[in-house]
């Protein structure tokens, strides 16, 4: 099983039983117009591309293009390998990898964020009109691992599953199942292997949104690559389509309702397979199922498949400042981290964010645990990130 990154964990302690859930006004913050339910959903049909992808998109989604970074401008001798003389091998000098690394990862402010963004950046998804538009997409059976107890009992082994593990496992084939992709981190690029995996999700034309704990902050030798619709090992849509991710940018508070962060890739990939559109989240959508969750968690296909759950509430919302963090028991354990929380709206042939997947909190009061859920962060800090992105980060 691959290396997961762990899932964001606050236990907070309420100063009493009143204080264990805060009454707040449901106000609406300018989105009142809730995604589709179930049913809605239901009646969309399946849409065939317009036309054929262009011949360069397929050339390079079937390409094998391996980039080696050496750590200087040094050129290694490239021999032909003794143990089988159809292999080439070379000797990499300390530093280097298979493989782009990062150039900057930086946290900043809310100020710096809004300074710098066009305001009217547009905040659609986009599907591009060689792309099916495949709304249902084809789900699969997980064989769930259990732990036996002392007392013979057979348990789930992971924190944040409430009752059986609902995620299904799904095929990642059309749009906009393809967009989401799974992120691989190096905090040290010496390494030939990531120190952990995530979740992510095609924002814009070069922007991936995910979580802010999923990037090597602080590192000067990080690298991270995101493969869309990773499934067995490498992406449906071919073996070139992966990422590696040249910049990442993301708010410099601690608290989970700022825990995003969004990366600006060396390939546009979503210019050629599709993104995702972005909400800010309203108070008023509270307790509708409307909601989706997906990502590649360890738990689920050991993270080698996507799963996703499906038709979720909201159960609350607590607010930092223009950040949310978002309250829902949808099932999420790590390696979920970053993906992406989203609904479907009426009118809108695309999906949009509301919030990335962050982990998982826990209330007290005294020895009792009065709240336990999953949070994701968003708000309209999260908005304005992927809009500084698109702004600073064009195709």
């Amino acid at each position: 099983m691959p290396t997961q990154t762990k899932a964001l964990k606050i236990d907070r302690v309420a100063a009493g039983p009143g204080d264990s859930k805060k009454l707040i006004s449901r106000q609406s913050k300018g989105n009142a117009n809730p995604p589709m339910i179930a049913d809605e959903f239901l009646s969309l049909d399946n849409l065939r591309a317009e036309r054929d992808m262009p011949k360069h998109l397929v050339e390079a989604a079937q390409s094998r293009k391996i980039r080696i970074y050496t750590g200087s401008r040094s050129t290694p001798e490239i021999i032909r390998s003794k143990e089988n003389p159809e292999c080439f091998e070379f000797d990499l000098a300390a530093g280097g990898n298979v493989g782009l690394p990062g150039r900057e990862a930086k946290r900043v402010s809310v100020e710096h964020v809004r300074k710098s963004l066009d305001p009217k950046v547009d905040l659609s998804g986009h599907r591009p009109a060689w792309i099916d538009y495949t709304p249902h997409a084809k789900t699969t059976m997980n064989p769930k691992p259990y732990i036996m107890r002392p007392n013979g009992k057979l348990i789930e082994p992971y924190y944040g599953v409430f009752g059986p593990d609902d995620r299904q496992v799904f095929y990642p084939s059309g749009y906009p199942w393809i967009c989401i992709g799974k992120v691989f981190t190096w905090s040290d690029f010496s390494k030939p292997n990531p120190q952990f995996t995530g979740s992510g999700v095609l924002i814009g034309g070069r922007v991936v949104l995910t979580a802010g704990h999923m990037v090597p902050w602080g590192s000067s030798n990080w690298a991270m690559k995101f493969v869309p619709a990773f499934y067995d090992g490498a992406s449906t849509l071919g073996p070139g389509v992966s990422s590696w991710v040249s910049d990442a940018q993301g708010y410099n508070d601690p608290v989970s309702a700022w825990d995003m962060a969004v990366l600006r890739l060396y390939t546009p990939l979503g210019q050629s397979y599709g993104y995702y559109g972005a909400k800010t989240y309203d108070s008023s959508w509270e307790g509708g199922d409307y909601w989706t969750l997906a990502g590649y968690p360890g738990a689920i296909a050991n993270a080698n498949r996507p799963s996703r759950q499906m038709w979720f509430p909201m159960l609350d919302d607590d607010g930092s400042g223009s950040a949310d963090e978002i309250e829902y028991e949808a099932d999420s354990t790590p390696g979920d981290s970053g993906g992406p929380v989203f609904g479907f709206w009426n009118g809108e042939p695309w999906p949009s964010v509301v919030g990335t997947v962050s982990g998982g909190t826990k209330e007290y009061f005294l020895w009792w645990v009065t709240e336990d859920t999953n949070v994701g962060a968003g708000g309209s800090a999260m908005v304005d990130l992927i809009k500084w992105a698109k702004s600073n980060w064009p195709v």
